[in-house]
């Protein structure tokens, strides 16, 4: 029988697990992805199943505990956070796919995870061939994808509406990981290219992105859970920014823990410095309306699928605005910190040092980029067509 667990049992297996995977960090970055027994814990803990399908075992919570899973996890260990919680993102993908694609994924392995990329490394080759198609392309920045035994790409297809974006499902034999990823920051989580040569990808493992844009899919048949229902691009940053709201409240303890020991050349007490405890107020005020900001959003996102409620394109474009703002609030956060650190922030190996760089690599995810979901949210209050038609 699969096991019985709420959110707050994950929630506070997170919350356990963290000071495991902070002291495992550095080891994380050598290794470049997950320790395996980082990775082994994970599935124990049933993080992964978070938002698969209960038909496989999962638990089909609500959207958006993946991020705080992330978060709690990535206090300690970002790149650790990251491969959770885009781990588990990738079940809920892969429960809007055909039934038959989900069977062969979790069929036989229902502890089988799922990497994806969505960024091509060049033009790919697509043929037709009988129902399905030939593929040859090559992908970056699959996190987690050492250990996954299946992908998701997003490939460019003419299945007889034109050309238009799908997801492709991959089983592992179909494609080659190759060792790409040396990164500054999130430099754990094995984010490498994903070289594929001559795969037949059949019917049923292709999902066109248009089909996820809200409202049933060919999943939500079988998996009859609202979550295989939500808007996928509209609220995709869910699934970037727990990670870097932990990884800049580790930063903020850290800081504030080691302030009261530390003295200035002159002997001053840094903790009793104005500016410094002005610096540790305004992080902690940012991030605490960092987090106050998306709760809303997700009890929105939950529950409108759940009324069946397809939100329009400003709530669309809303949704990736603010997360995106919150991606800003914890760069400004890590900002103000850093300076507390003086010349021990530059040192290898640094809590802090590591969480500035986490936080900043993970605002460079498009799906985080200020600029691109402001323009998209401007564009479309002023009466404007929004620029990406997958949301």
């Amino acid at each position: 029988m699969p096991e019985t667990l709420t959110e707050a049992d994950l929630l506070d297996r997170a919350r356990a697990i963290m000071p495991v995977v902070a002291e495992r960090a550095q080891e994380c970055i050598e290794l470049r992805r997950l320790p395996p027994q980082t990775e082994k814990e994970f599935h124990q803990a049933g993080f992964y199943k978070c938002l698969q399908p209960k038909r496989y075992g999962g638990f089909e919570f609500d959207y958006g505990i993946h991020t705080e899973l992330g978060m709690e996890v990535g206090k300690g260990c970002a790149s650790s956070g990251w491969n959770l919680s885009i781990m588990a993102c990738h079940s809920w993908i892969m429960g809007m796919f055909p039934t038959e694609a989900q069977d062969e994924v979790w069929g036989d392995t229902p502890d089988a995870t799922i990497s994806s990329s969505f960024l091509m490394l060049g033009p790919p080759k697509v043929e037709r061939e009988g129902d399905g198609f030939r593929l040859n392309a090559r992908f970056g920045f699959s996190s987690g994808s050492d250990y996954c035994q299946a992908a998701i790409v997003q490939v460019p297809m003419d299945i007889g509406n034109g050309v238009e974006p799908c997801f492709v499902a991959l089983p592992r034999d179909d494609y080659e990981v190759i060792d790409t990823w040396f990164a500054n920051g999130l430099a754990g989580t094995g984010s490498n290219d994903l070289l594929i040569e001559d795969a037949f990808v059949p019917a049923h493992r292709i999902l066109p992105v248009f089909q996820t844009r809200g409202g049933p899919t060919p999943g939500s048949t079988a998996n009859d859970s609202h979550i295989y229902r939500i808007p996928m691009y509209a609220a995709f940053a869910f699934n970037l920014i727990g990670p870097a709201i932990g990884a800049a409240k580790g930063a903020l303890g850290s800081v504030a823990d080691g302030l009261a020991e530390r003295a200035t050349l002159t002997g001053a007490n840094l903790a009793q410095l104005q500016s410094a405890q002005i610096r540790i107020a305004d992080a902690t005020a940012r991030l605490e309306s960092a987090w106050a900001t998306l709760l809303p959003l997700r009890e929105e996102i939950n529950r409108d699928a759940r009324n069946g409620v397809v939100p329009d394109i400003q709530r669309r474009v809303h949704y990736r605005l603010m997360v995106a703002y919150v991606g800003r609030l914890c760069v400004e956060a890590v900002e103000q910190l850093f300076p507390l650190m003086g010349g021990r922030g530059l040192a290898k190996g640094n809590p802090v040092e590591r969480a500035w760089r986490d936080v900043h690599a993970i605002v460079q995810h498009i799906g985080l980029t200020w600029d691109v979901h402001a323009g998209a949210y401007g564009t479309v209050r002023l009466g404007g067509d929004c620029p990406d038609p997958k949301v």
